[in-house]
This record gives structure tokens, C-alpha cells and sequence, in this order.
């Protein structure tokens, strides 16, 4: 096992300026805060005469393409001859998703994430912020580039995303400082605002009908629990990403402490979404290898629909 460690943002200055060229990875089913934090990183080396490629192992949601710059490949060219693999916003190996073999074999690796999880690269930058992109503006700060527009609404789009438009637990102080920065350096408040948490295609809204209307209430309604599954997305045309925030209607309902939702992306296997107020929901998804922050969490679990709503229930009502 290769040796890790602890790593400061001033030390990671120092890593990229020994790099010429590095390759980024989102974590798989990519949300705003991987993509923004990629983005923003690329930019930031790229600015500094380094030579970058982003990696993802899974396709973008739509809402990505009002992105430009946000353009990921999804496999590793043979002979590439990358000094330095970075992954961004991924809580342990397995988020890197199919690259997480190579990744795991290659010498010189570098860790940027907020969630504070797995040490698993030869460096380790781990700073429990409200988002990776507030560590992504620390890099700037720290090697004295300031951020352009573009940079910046990536930054905020990460900012914005994770911490749920600053209305969720892990909003703070320091985040609204970065807010304030990014936008005083020209961030797209309105571009980012409209494409996560306004804008929505008439499908998609049917969708959600459907996911509403599968709710379900446990322990009097201190659990709420909704689902789809891929004959719903098949019937709307849509992919999973489509559900992307459907957790937060479960969490939303005012008994509940506990939210999930369950997305079936292949035949009985479930994507689970989990939120929690003032409730640890992080541990409930670690029971199935799983993880993420103390109210935010996921995990994946393989089963019949139902099998797999009884084995969260069963584990909440340990705690709930």
C-alpha cells in the first residue's frame, strides 16, 4: 500500500508546480460541485502553462451542457503521460469509478475533497468545507491568480449546489466569504441559479409527479421514502440524473428527520439518496458501503425494490 499523507493547500501549489501534465477526475454521476471544482481546477493549472485533461466515467447531465468548458473524457489514452492523477470531490477510491483501478496503481496522486473521508491517495488535501470548490478557491488565493468569470461561476456552481442554494446544514461563514469573492470576481449567480434550481423540462416534472406519488411515510412520518424506478425514466425518456434533487421533497415534509430516495439506474440495483435533519444519515449508508456527509449521504444497494426499502427501513429504526 502506498504511503499517504496530509497535504496543505500550500503543499498542493507546490505539487502542480512540479506537474506538467494532469489529469482530473469528477466522481461518477458528477453533481456541480465535481464539475465546478474540476473546471475551476483545469482552468487554474491551465493558466499557469500546465497541460490538462478532465476524466469522468459517467455522461453529464443536461443541465451541464449550458457549460461549455465542462467537457470530460471518459477514458485514459493509452501512453498518456500524465505526472500527477488528481481526484476531486471524491470521498474514497470507488468514487472515481472505472478509472478507480488505474488510479490505485499510479505513483504520483493527489486527493482534493471536502467530504474528509478515505486517505487513498499519496496526498491527501482534505478540509471539511462546505464544498471542494471553496478549496479550489483556497489554491487560487494561495498561488496569487485570481479567478475570471468563468472560473468563478464554476466555483460557485459548486458552492451553490452543495450546499443547497446556502440553505442546507453545512452553509457557514466561510461560505457565504467565498460566495462573496466569487462574485465580486464576476461568478454568473443568475446562470447557475436558473440551470439547478428554476429551470425544468415538462418531462421531468412529470417525472417528479411520478416519484411523489410513490411516497411513502414510516415511523410516523419521521422517515419519508420515495422512488423511481428505470421503467419511469423509460416511459419519460430520461436518464437518472433527472432525479437529482428529488431527495430533498422527502426531506422536506416537516416530521421527517430522515429523507431518501431510491433510483433504480440498472435491473435491481438502486441508487439511494439520504438526508437528514439533525440526524445522522451517514452511518445508515455506510452499513452499505456507502457514505458522505453527517446529513447528506448515498450509498448503492442491489435487490428487489422492495427488499431494498425493508433493509432502510430496518437499519433507520435502529436510530430513528
Amino acid at each position: 500500500m502506498r504511503y499517504c499523507q496530509k497535504t496543505t493547500i500550500e503543499q498542493c501549489v507546490d505539487l502542480f508546480k512540479q506537474a506538467r501534465t494532469v489529469a482530473i477526475f469528477a466522481h461518477t454521476r458528477p453533481d456541480g460541485d465535481s464539475v465546478g471544482a474540476c473546471v475551476a481546477l483545469r482552468l487554474l493549472l491551465e493558466k499557469t502553462g500546465k497541460t490538462c485533461h478532465m476524466f469522468c466515467d459517467t455522461a453529464l447531465g443536461e443541465t451541464f451542457s449550458r457549460f461549455p468548458e465542462a467537457v470530460f473524457a471518459d477514458s485514459i489514452p493509452l501512453n498518456a503521460g500524465f505526472d500527477l492523477f488528481v481526484a476531486v470531490d471524491c470521498g474514497d477510491l470507488l468514487r472515481t469509478g472505472k478509472f478507480s483501478a488505474q488510479y490505485a496503481r499510479f505513483a504520483n496522486t493527489l486527493t482534493i475533497d471536502h467530504h474528509c473521508g478515505e486517505m487513498y491517495s499519496r496526498y491527501n488535501c482534505l478540509i471539511p468545507y462546505a464544498s471542494t470548490c471553496e478549496i479550489i478557491l483556497d489554491l487560487y488565493n494561495c498561488a496569487g491568480v485570481a479567478p475570471d468569470s468563468v472560473s468563478a461561476t464554476y466555483m460557485y456552481m459548486g458552492l451553490c449546489t452543495d450546499t443547497g442554494n446556502f440553505s442546507n446544514s453545512g452553509t457557514n461563514t466561510h461560505a457565504f466569504r467565498a460566495a462573496a469573492q466569487l462574485s465580486e470576481a464576476g461568478a454568473d449567480l443568475q446562470k447557475v441559479s436558473i440551470a439547478f434550481f428554476r429551470d425544468t423540462t415538462f418531462a421531468q416534472q412529470k417525472l417528479l409527479s411520478a416519484a411523489l406519488g410513490n411516497m411513502r411515510s414510516y415511523f410516523d412520518g419521521k422517515l419519508i421514502l420515495l422512488y423511481v424506478t428505470k421503467k419511469d425514466l423509460e416511459k419519460y425518456q430520461l436518464k437518472e440524473n433527472a432525479t437529482e434533487g428529488f431527495v430533498q421533497y422527502a426531506i422536506n415534509v416537516d416530521t421527517a428527520r430522515m429523507g431518501v430516495a431510491l433510483v433504480e439506474h440498472a435491473d435491481n440495483v438502486y441508487k439511494v439518496s439520504a438526508r437528514g435533519k439533525q440526524f445522522d444519515v451517514r452511518s445508515i449508508c455506510n452499513t452499505f458501503g456507502g457514505g458522505g456527509h453527517l446529513y447528506a449521504s448515498g450509498c448503492i444497494i442491489n435487490g428487489f425494490l422492495e427488499d431494498v426499502i425493508e433493509k432502510i427501513v430496518r437499519e433507520a429504526s435502529y436510530s430513528i
